[in-house]
């Protein structure tokens, strides 16, 4: 009786495998919790200089591991698992990947951050052409750019905070596809390095709509494998500049704390936005639709909308992330939709911004 039982039992859990990637990252950690938790810090770490910096690390890691497990018994519509960060505190997680505006707001914009104020709004700029919607066309019920052939593959900014530049360079990845019908991937270094206006501080912080200016200024973008990424600010090549990739001949801004232009602004193109990113849940999210319930508004991650839909009765916006395939949905998180706050989710819709090319 028991081996039948057993026998049922992997049964079951290998259906729940061959269901589908969702379904299958969303029991892994279930799965992993019936193995002894040094045996899985073994199996995941990486290597430290010191058997006392192994038995930190490994405090840290089950600490990590309870709270994804805790959180895995709630009737929640996501999920955890390990990942990466899984031997990084709550601080050194913040301080090595999440944007710090606090410590760079008062600064004066600089001069290059002239053209800022010819911002427009998508509301206005809908063309018939190209993939766009007019103010007339009725939003599609789903959108998801990446089936169109206008998002490149994830990326990985590493322990840098240059999410807004990969976030900028995302848009216009994206915009520059749509016009052109050419799917370029594009330099995110050049704009770490170069891009030093006022408000952007390569690894420390920036903003999407000053990066996508700046590249608007500098007249294009390098491709990524012409000026590659290093996870650090150096010195601006300046003899990759007149490399271009791609140009864009303005920087839009959506209209502010709308989910409803938010909307019809993810139907045009893909929009750069920021968001709160400092929960241990949306570090350790694995699939689901993330909840305004895990987040606040206190924005220090820029990532990209490229796309949005709906699943059992819950809808979502498809979300790109810079932290590599290895987390979320292979790089992705699905955050919640026409959540009532006029913030948005995390506050997704407080600066969202688009390149037009």
């Amino acid at each position: 009786m028991a081996t039948a039982s057993r026998s049922l039992a992997l049964a079951l859990l290998f259906a729940s495998l061959l269901s589908g990637p969702s379904l299958r990252m969303c029991h892994r950690t279930a799965v992993s919790s019936i193995i002894p938790m040094m045996e899985r810090f073994q199996a995941w770490q990486a290597t430290y200089a010191t058997p006392e910096e192994f038995q930190r690390r490994f405090e840290v890691y089950s600490e990590n591991m309870e709270f994804i497990e805790a959180t895995n018994l709630l009737e929640l519509p996501y999920k955890l698992d390990e990942n990466q960060f899984a031997d990084l505190t709550d601080e050194e997680f913040e301080e090595m990947y999440l944007m710090k505006l606090d410590e760079v707001a008062s600064a004066p914009p600089a001069p290059e951050a002239e053209g800022m104020e010819h911002l427009g709004t998508l509301m206005d700029a809908g063309t018939s052409s190209g993939g766009y919607l007019n103010n007339t066309d009725k939003v599609p019920k789903s959108v998801d750019w990446r089936k169109k052939g206008a998002v490149t593959a994830v990326k990985n900014q590493n322990p840098c905070a240059s999410c807004w530049a990969f976030a900028a360079v995302a848009a216009i990845e994206g915009a520059h596809k749509i016009k052109t019908g050419r799917l370029v991937s594009l330099s995110e270094q050049e704009i770490v390095d170069c891009d030093r206006v006022g408000y952007d501080h390569g690894c420390r912080s920036g903003y999407p709509d000053f990066a996508m200016a700046w590249v608007m200024h500098n007249g294009g973008l390098a491709k990524e494998s012409d000026y590659r990424y290093m996870a650090r600010q150096g010195q601006c090549r300046r003899s990759k500049l007149g490399h271009h990739a791609a140009t864009i001949r303005d920087v839009g801004a959506v209209p502010r704390n709308n989910e409803a232009a938010l909307e019809r602004a993810v139907a045009n193109r893909p929009i750069a936005v920021s968001i709160d990113a400092t929960s241990r849940a949306f570090q350790f999210y694995k699939c689901g639709v993330f909840p305004p319930s895990s987040c606040n508004t206190n924005r220090n991650h820029a990532v990209t909308v490229v796309g949005y839909g709906a699943s059992r009765g819950k809808k979502y916006w498809i979300v790109k992330n810079s932290w590599g395939r290895t987390w979320g949905e292979k790089g992705y998180v699905r955050m919640q939709r026409r959540v009532g706050a006029r913030h948005g989710v995390c506050g997704i819709a407080m600066e969202p911004y688009y390149a037009v090319v």
